[in-house]
């Protein structure tokens, strides 16, 4: 067996970069204590006890975020500005630990960034409770409780001369976020393509599948986006969302509310053969499917049409009736 030097390479270039990350992270540890002005034999006793909280705070903070497994460029360097100023560092710890205590609120280490840009911004408030339900960091009920969370993210943010909660705005936020969902749109379409491909020749509308699986690649973009809306209609259900998201849970997470889907996912619960109410088929419509009564293809499309089932429904009355109704 020869020996993939590729991956042998990666092995080692990752094993560096790993030991870099975590020398660099001593190093920013022995800062938080420098900046704070923490040493033996400095200040008084109770500025030495407040300053080792705050240290202690910052610490469990970067500890917590080294552990998040967020990979996100944005979010990273919003904390690395956080992580200059350890009192707001502290602060930031001390907000996510009063949500949870007293509001039963579990504010994600990835939700900070927008939390903080979206509560002092200078639009309706009404806006800023549908952006945080919108990107699911808290779901506030009215006014009041956001008033509330307000004044806690306020006193985090707007002391004087604080300013490493102010490097990201709403605007930002909200782009940040559209990039993600173009990320996760095209991921579920690949999704959505793999799965249609691998249960292909047991699709009972197999043509039709096939057909919008080829139309995707039309130099027409109308062609184009009737197939794949066809795709998505079919294959988009709560099921298969659940899936993804099961399958990568940060990468996916609030999938379920993604703009783009939520109608297929909706269309999908009303519409299953259950729930669905089919016409009852013409005349005209069961003599064809007498003629081609031995074609798979036109008995399910029959079934699609009419309901499953319709089509042995149909043949079966049409073999007790006979010709002559006897």
């Amino acid at each position: 067996m020869s020996i993939n030097w590729g991956a042998v390479e990666e092995f080692f270039a990752e094993r560096d970069a790993k030991k870099e990350r975590d020398e660099q992270l001593v190093l920013e540890r022995e800062e938080f204590l420098l900046k704070l002005g923490y040493s033996r034999g400095g200040g008084n006793s109770n500025s030495n006890k407040k300053i080792a909280n705050a240290a202690e705070k910052a610490f469990i903070m970067q500890d917590r975020l080294d552990k998040s497994g967020i990979t996100d460029e944005t979010t990273l360097n919003w904390y690395g500005n956080l992580f200059t100023d350890p009192i707001a560092t502290a602060d930031a710890h001390d907000f996510i630990e009063d949500q949870a205590k007293n509001y039963d609120r579990n504010i994600n280490l990835r939700d900070m960034p927008a939390l903080s840009a979206i509560v002092p911004a200078d639009i309706p408030v009404k806006e800023k409770i549908d952006l945080l339900k919108e990107f699911e960091i808290v779901d506030l009920t009215n006014n009041e409780e956001f008033y509330k969370l307000a004044e806690r993210v306020n006193n985090m943010t707007s002391q004087s001369g604080r300013t490493v909660f102010l490097d990201i705005n709403p605007e930002a936020i909200q782009k940040t976020d559209y990039t993600a969902r173009e990320k996760q749109l095209d991921s579920v379409r690949k999704n959505v393509i793999r799965t249609a491909r691998a249960g292909l020749d047991n699709n009972p509308d197999k043509i039709e599948t096939l057909n919008a699986l080829n139309n995707l690649s039309s130099s027409n973009a109308g062609t184009r986006d009737d197939a794949e809306v066809y795709l998505f209609s079919r294959f988009i259900t709560p099921e298969f969302i659940a899936s993804l998201e099961e399958e990568n849970e940060s990468f996916y997470r609030g999938l379920s509310k993604h703009p783009n889907l939520t109608g297929y996912i909706k269309e999908s619960m009303v519409t299953t053969p259950q729930n669905k109410i089919y016409p009852e088929p013409s005349s005209a419509d069961i003599t064809l499917l007498k003629q081609n009564k031995n074609s798979d293809v036109y008995k399910n499309f029959f079934d699609e049409t009419y309901g499953p089932g319709a089509a042995d429904k149909a043949l079966g009355d049409t073999k007790r009736t006979g010709p002559s109704g006897l």
